[in-house]
């Protein structure tokens, strides 16, 4: 046994080994204690003395502050292994009990930070603590000392994870809860602080853990269920609360809510009555508020079992639960999956379709239920929200499935139990009977689901639609649900054909469903021809899901597609649409993969088109190549601008690389090598020719401009901007077929000299487009070339991206006075290359940074009047930013952004303006990837301290240093240059943390301040921001207090150092008043700096701007300067000043320059303080009385901005609320300032809806509704006639009932000509009155005939294109709508809004008239012309390329027709008359019958005018029997 392997050799080692142990030495050391001898002398003897002193070391290697951590880690393991040999070695416990506590901090000062590693190693160790500490007797102090440190790091801040992990251990293993609540302060107030703490992420599975860990420990102590009212008082008050916390709610589900919930369901059920919920499920109060808390305490409930499902009998519910505490109720949940907000929509769906079980049937309610509730789903404008719906979509078509087979196979053995003979029981007709039900009421919901999907896809529906029923129409086609689709589906998913442990192939997401799924088919004729349609459809990812969709149907006709694919080519060739061309490729793509998989097959010599098509898939390619060639560019040859109106190639150049996609990844043989040899050479001619072509406009110097010699001037349909979209689509197109095709074909239908062809071809596109949308478009073509010739075996190929790289390194320095837009293509060029390199050196990144850097940095050669000769440094830092901000190589050049810095910097000091913008450009990259994108102008949150930025990028403080040095003397002289340099320089240290231990940041303080006496106001302000970065928490009172000492001599310099303070104020003083000894200390001192200057800053100061800043500063602090007792003596200076001060003359008594920003400030300072301090109770009404009647304009207008500012309008006396109103009306009639009249009628609206005893005479409000009238009808602004419109409606809301009909009448038809057509903002001013009015409009009792426009207004801001009008006409619809109780969805509100309305009018005729003109989509006559007309108009192609879409994105008009058609039947069957309806229907008809190919895929009735006329039709014939 030698030294090296006994522990006592290791300890007389000692003298010579450093603390802390390096690695090695700690697996010696562990090594060694883990070994085990036979027999003395043991390895681990050790005198008490020699082991005490050993172990001291090894804890303070553990708790080395320097060490990495897999470093402690290691030391860690090494501990906990010397405490586990404590169990047979005696020696070495000598160290134990006293270390025992010492351990437990180690723990605690070293989890919070640990990587996973580590984090096991000091679980492990702190385990161990507790087993040696129960050997040794000590177990119950080690864990209240555990406790105590546990809980005093829960009591800091946020709280510590280590600490949350530890006092959770010492409850778990014996501590009492009830001792650790005492210890705190209460048992409420921890739980309620450890529920806030929630808040942060990383801690809140600790937190969750230990809440219920304690919670549970209590009512162990309590005795289980014996004190349930006394453990409910600990969490229920401080749970309750946070549930409402939009914030803490997830993680309290997540973490808390089951925990706690499990223990007791009686105390589950009298936590939800807390919400307003029953245990029969029945909701006392709808208010808002609560619901989300509720549902989630619902779903929980349900997980749990103490929920049932909806409809659920206790006959349904399996014998072996329980019956449960709380029963769902339909009328619970059914006006909840309509609500407005889409986080309590979810929740209502997801508390339906999840159960405990996946095999639970739905009951027939739940099925009705989730069937009413479909349409709101699918509405989602938020994509998160649509992803959450979509899981639950498959969540429930999977429960459905597993559910339903069980259901059948069950049935079955039931079935089969009685053909044995044995006669049928009760249960078993029952059960019987009820199993056959839920299989009927899953077939019927499928078929109603299919049903509903097809609807998504009519002609118009908005994109939220489409895109959620492909989505889910995708899912319900991969579930199995059409068996005639299984295999083909299974076939085409990524990831099956495994075998299962059965010996079946495995189907991934494919479900077992009962029989029914023979019957039943996804792809009906309807489905098919709408999925056809949408394959033109606006939006690409609609298009792409359709397309891929199709796929999966295994029943085609020939005789279907081709007029589509004809239809779509005339449509594509007529607009030229993105949408049309893109159609055709996803069509004739589908007709290949069609063809290849054999579904459909063309005989020899048929025709598309008048082209003749080749069998077998390839002849596709060669059709699709002779449409190009003979018909495309053989006119864009002949005539061009006839080409670009008539024969738009880019759709087939897109069509043909879809397809030659899917000719590559078949077999290739002899024969189709040389086919496809033959087809790119024809690609190769092809998409020279279209460079040749549209070479001219896009390499122009201005390519939106260029005008071709022989283009008509006279000719509308062509124009500049319809030839630049001609071109750069079909070099798009092209280029991206050629990428395509040297990039995927096999190498033997390939040779060096296609490669080397294509590679030209695409450089001269990249190096000479001046089109961004072009080059752009090119390069990713270009990039896949390269890359396919890196991963080549040939040598030659291998060399051509680097030759291209080098020669276009150089064309830098050669085209360097050619180069524009950014330097064009060039630095996507250089990026395609480097990107695609394989090596994971980067050899040729480093020598192409090297290159680039050398000539940004080259000195610029300036002509001698200062202008640019030749600037390849432009186009160099041009690549360089590129290299950053390209998302291909970001992080490979992650290495160069200390050097890209460095350059940009040294950038700022350049004579010639194009090199220093562009290093402003690179330098501004940088740094937003460096710190991130600010938030706004004030945000300088960073991860960066000084030191750390300038220890990583130790270059960048040298070439900022010389550059600050070097330029901050001319700001005095006003040189451009040093403004551009030092400006970006200092917003770059603005961005740093403070380090005040890093005395690296000493040589810039005086640089920093020298700036801020600049001259420039813009670069004294950055510099400021810049200040921060220089002062610690510690020292912020002393410099704060040295800036504020320097007098008014010098205002440049007052004006720093006071900037200087507002951002200390902003961003350090918060962080010195954590680290404050005396509560209260750090805004005492700065109260005390701001009362021994004020006299000298505020009141003898003339300089309007620096007086300015000073009261910026004072009021916006003004809680905490008054916050405290100690600052009366500065309230005292304020008040006084406040008294005796005249704000109009003060403004005058200061300097000219900065007067209006004074008088800004100087009226937010008087009011903030006047109402702060205000002793007598009309103090502060007398001070705005005041500055309301000032003669100067400009502080009315800011009188009037700070009330508005106001979260809620200010108490005032009865007389003071009737002055100040009749002070705003005086302005608004008399005050010659625009902005100040419309800011106090806006003002005015909120005076008269939050004051109820604001009420004027008869009289005075019949003029002022006069008054108000007039601005809106004939207005001096646009603002003034919509403050004016929003004031109206309080103001007529307060006219008795019996004076208010006639203004009322007048405004509701002034308020219907504020259509969709107007702007936003006057849309909002409209249903801002209406808001007003919607207590008038309530539609209960007998409501006046002569408010129906009203509601018909009120309907269509319902369906209003924006999401916040939509809103908020959701709120008054609540208001208007009898009996309801919750925010309902704006489109459920529309529906029931009408409903409301044919009950309330069922025989009105002018609801009636209103109703069939909706329907019709007539205003005014109702007749055959007026439907000819229309007709006319539906079926007018719009081939316009850039033309305007249809203002209201969001309407569904089928809907909108549908509903007002329910509305016209009720009331025609009442006795309405249909005059002219009959007549207008019988015109319809003739013209819908006249209609070719009506129902054919891409037919007419594919457009939406179309479509809706047929459904306007239809419903018309339906009102008139």
């Amino acid at each position: 046994m030698t030294a090296e392997t006994t522990l006592h050799g290791l300890q007389q080692q000692l003298s010579s080994i450093a603390t802390p142990f390096s690695q090695d030495y700690l697996k010696t050391i562990r090594t060694v204690l883990i070994q085990k001898t036979l027999g003395p002398p043991s390895n681990l003897a050790l005198p008490a003395d020699a082991a005490t002193t050993f172990f001291t070391q090894l804890l303070a290697t553990v708790n080395d502050p320097a060490i990495s951590q897999p470093h402690r880690a290691l030391a860690a393991e090494t501990v906990s292994v010397w405490l586990i040999r404590t169990r047979a070695h005696d020696s070495l416990r000598a160290p134990f009990p006293a270390a025992l506590g010492k351990l437990g901090d180690v723990f605690l000062a070293h989890f919070d930070d640990a990587t996973s590693l580590l984090a096991k190693a000091l679980k492990d160790l702190l385990a161990n603590v507790l087993a040696l500490a129960t050997r040794l007797g000590v177990a119950e102090e080690v864990l209240d000392s555990l406790a105590t440190k546990g809980l005093a790091g829960v009591s800091v801040g946020e709280g510590r994870k280590g600490a949350y992990y530890a006092l959770d251990l010492a409850v778990r293993k014996g501590v009492g809860a009830a001792s650790v609540f005492e210890r705190a302060g209460g048992a409420q107030k921890l739980v309620r602080r450890l529920l806030a703490n929630l808040v942060d992420r990383d801690r809140a599975p600790s937190i969750g853990k230990l809440v219920v860990g304690l919670l549970k420990a209590r009512r162990k102590e309590l005795g289980d269920g014996k004190g349930e009212q006394e453990w409910m008082h600990i969490w229920e008050a401080p749970l309750r609360d946070a549930m409402r916390s939009e914030e803490l709610r997830h993680r309290v589900v997540t973490y808390v809510l089951l925990g706690v919930m499990g223990l007791s369901a009686e105390c589950f059920r009298i936590f939800l009555e807390g919400f307003g919920l029953d245990q029969h499920g029945n909701l006392k109060d709808m208010g808002d508020s609560d619901l989300g808390a509720l549902l989630c305490c619902l779903k929980a409930g349900k997980e749990l079992g103490f929920v049932g499902e909806i409809g659920d009998a206790d006959a349904t519910a399996p014998t072996t639960t329980k019956a449960p505490t709380i029963r769902l109720q339909p009328d619970l949940v059914t006006p909840l999956l309509g609500h407005a907000y889409a986080h309590i929509r979810l929740s209502a769906f997801n508390l339906v379709i999840q159960s405990t079980s996946i095999t639970r049937p739905f009951t027939h309610e739940a099925l009705a239920l989730l069937e009413s509730a479909l349409p709101p789903l699918f509405v989602e404008s938020d994509a998160e929200t649509r992803d959450q719906i979509i899981g639950g979509l498959r969540s429930l078509i999977e429960r459905l499935a597993q559910s339903t087979y069980s259901c059948e196979k069950e049935l079955r053995n039931v079935q089969l139990k009685l053909r044995s003979g044995h006669r049928p029981s009760k249960d078993d007709i029952h059960n019987m009977i009820q199993l056959d039900s839920r299989i009927r009421d899953a077939s019927n919901f499928c078929e109603s689901y299919i049903n509903f999907l097809e609807t998504l896809l009519w002609p118009g529906a908005n994109y939220q639609r489409c895109i959620m029923g492909l989505r889910a129409m995708s899912f319900l086609i991969r579930s199995g649900v059409d068996a005639s689709l299984a295999e083909s589906t299974f076939s085409a998913l990524p990831g099956n054909g495994s075998i299962a442990s059965d010996g079946e192939p495995f189907k991934k997401g494919v479900f077992k469903w009962p029989a029914f799924s023979q019957k039943f088919r996804v792809f009906t004729p309807g489905i098919k021809t709408l999925l056809l349609e949408v394959m033109s459809n606006a939006f690409e990812d609609v298009r792409i899901m359709s397309s891929e969709l199709l796929r999966f149907d295994i029943r085609w006709d020939k005789s279907i597609l081709i007029p589509f694919l004809e239809r779509g080519m005339k449509a594509m060739n007529e607009s030229g649409r993105l949408r049309d061309s893109d159609g055709v490729a996803r069509t004739v793509s589908l007709i290949f993969d069609l063809v290849k998989r054999g579904d459909i097959f063309f005989e020899e010599g048929e025709m598309i088109r008048g082209s003749p098509i080749g069998q077998g898939h390839i002849g596709i390619v060669t059709w699709l190549l002779g449409v190009i060639e003979k018909d495309y560019l053989a006119m864009a040859s002949e005539d061009l601008s006839r080409a670009v109106r008539e024969r738009p190639v880019h759709g087939l150049f897109e069509s043909l690389g879809m397809v030659l996609r899917g000719v590559y990844r078949t077999n290739l043989s002899e024969e189709s090598v040389q086919l496809q040899k033959e087809v790119h050479e024809r690609v190769f001619r092809t998409c020279e020719e279209i460079w040749r072509l549209t070479k001219a406009p896009l390499c122009f110097q201005s390519p939106e401009g260029y005008v071709p010699s022989e283009m008509d001037e006279e000719d509308e349909d062509m124009n500049t901007q319809t030839l630049m979209s001609y071109s750069w689509r079909a070099v798009k197109e092209s280029s991206e077929l050629l990428g395509l095709m040297l990039g995927e074909a096999p190498l033997p239908t390939l040779n060096s000299m296609d490669f080397e062809r294509g590679g030209n071809l695409l450089l001269q596109q990249l190096g000479d487009i001046r089109h961004r949308g072009a080059f752009s478009a090119v390069a990713p073509s270009f990039a896949a070339l390269c890359t396919r010739c890196f991963k080549s075996t040939d040598s030659a190929l291998e060399e051509l991206p680097k030759t291209w790289l080098a020669n276009n390194l150089d064309s830098i320095m050669e085209k360097s006075s050619v180069i524009t837009r950014r330097s064009a293509g060039l630095p996507s060029l250089i990026v395609g290359v480097l990107a695609s390199e394989p090596n994971p050196d980067r050899p040729l990144l480093s020598s192409t940074f090297a290159r680039l850097l050398e000539i940004a940095t080259l000195p610029a050669a300036v002509s001698k009047d200062g202008d640019k000769v030749d600037l390849p440094q432009v186009h160099a830092l041009n690549c360089i930013k590129f290299l950053f901000t390209d998302a291909r190589v970001s992080q490979v050049v992650v290495p160069y952004i200390g050097v890209g810095l460095e350059v940009a910097v040294s950038c700022f000091g350049s004579e010639v303006w194009a090199i220093r913008n562009c290093g402003v450009m690179l330098f501004t990259s940088l740094t937003n990837r460096l710190f991130g994108l600010r938030k706004s102008r004030n945000d300088y949150h960073s991860n960066f301290t000084t030191r750390s930025f300038f220890e990583k990028y130790a270059a960048v403080r040298s070439v900022l240093l010389n550059n600050l040095q070097e330029k901050v003397g001319g700001l005095e002289r006003g040189e451009a240059s040093s403004v551009e340099m030092v400006y970006p320089a200092l917003s770059l240290i603005a961005r740093m943390e403070v380090d005040p231990e890093y005395e690296g940041m000493e040589e810039f303080r005086g640089l920093v301040l020298e700036c801020m006496r600049s001259r420039i106001w813009k670069v004294r302000e950055m510099a400021a921001r810049a200040y921060t970065a220089l002062v610690g928490p510690g020292q912020v009172l002393n410099v704060i207090a040295e800036l504020m000492a320097v007098g008014t001599e010098k205002q440049n310099v007052l004006h720093g150092n006071l900037c200087a303070v507002r951002a200390l104020l902003e961003r350090r003083v918060g962080q010195a008043v954590l680290e404050e000894v005396e509560p209260g200390s750090v805004w005492k001192s700065i109260g005390g700096v701001f009362q021994e200057t004020f006299d000298c800053l505020v009141v003898r100061n003339r300089s309007a701007v620096t007086k300015a800043v000073m009261m910026h500063i004072l009021t916006a602090h003004a809680v905490d300067i008054l916050g405290d007792a100690d600052h009366a003596g500065l309230a005292e200076c304020i008040g006084s000043y406040i008294l005796r001060c005249d704000v109009s003359e003060e403004c005058n008594q200061s300097s000219v320059i900065g007067r209006s920003f004074l008088k800004e400030h100087l009226v937010s300072f008087h009011l903030t303080y006047t109402r702060l301090l205000q002793h007598a109770p009309d103090q502060f009404s007398e001070a705005l009385n005041g500055l309301l009647l000032c003669a100067d304009e400009e502080i009315n207008l800011y009188t009037v901005n700070f009330i508005l500012a106001l979260e809620k309008l200010p108490e005032m006396t009865t007389v003071s609320k009737e002055t100040m109103r009749q002070q705003l009306w005086n302005m608004v009639a008399n005050h010659q300032w625009d902005l100040v009249v419309a800011r106090a009628l806006t003002l005015l609206h909120r005076w008269y809806t939050e004051y109820d005893d604001c009420v004027d005479g008869l009289t005075d409000m019949t003029d002022a509704v006069a008054s108000l009238m007039a601005m809106v009808r004939t207005p001096r602004t646009e603002p003034i006639k919509e403050a004016s419109l929003s004031l109206l409606g309080p103001l007529i809301a307060k006219i008795p009932a019996e004076k208010r009909e006639e203004p009322l009448r007048t405004l509701l038809a002034e308020l219907s000509k504020f259509s969709q057509e107007e702007p936003f903002t006057t849309r909002l001013a409209a249903l801002t009155c209406l808001a007003s009015l919607a207590p008038l409009l309530k539609l209960s009792g007998e409501p006046d005939e002569s408010l129906i426009s009203s509601y018909v207004l009120l309907f269509d801001f319902l369906n209003d294109d924006d999401d916040e009008i939509r809103l908020a006409a959701s709120r008054i619809a609540k208001t208007v709508l009898p009996g309801e109780q919750i925010l309902l969805l704006p489109q459920v509100a529309a529906r029931n809004l009408t409903l409301a309305l044919r009950r309330a009018f069922p025989t009105s005729q002018i609801l009636l008239r209103e109703a069939m003109e909706r329907v019709t989509g007539v205003r005014g006559d109702i007749s055959a012309a007026a439907a000819r007309t229309a007709w006319e108009q539906a079926t007018k192609r719009d081939t316009i390329l850039f033309r305007r879409e249809k203002q209201n994105l969001w309407v569904d008009t089928k809907e909108v027709v549908q509903v007002w058609g329910l509305v016209a039947q009720l009331l025609v069957a009442r006795g309405g008359s249909v005059e002219g309806l009959k007549d207008w229907l019988e015109a319809a008809k003739e013209c819908v019958g006249s209609m070719e190919g009506r129902d054919e895929p891409g037919g007419l009735k594919s457009e939406e005018e179309v479509a809706v006329f047929v459904e306007r039709v239809e419903i018309v014939g339906r009102i008139c029997g």
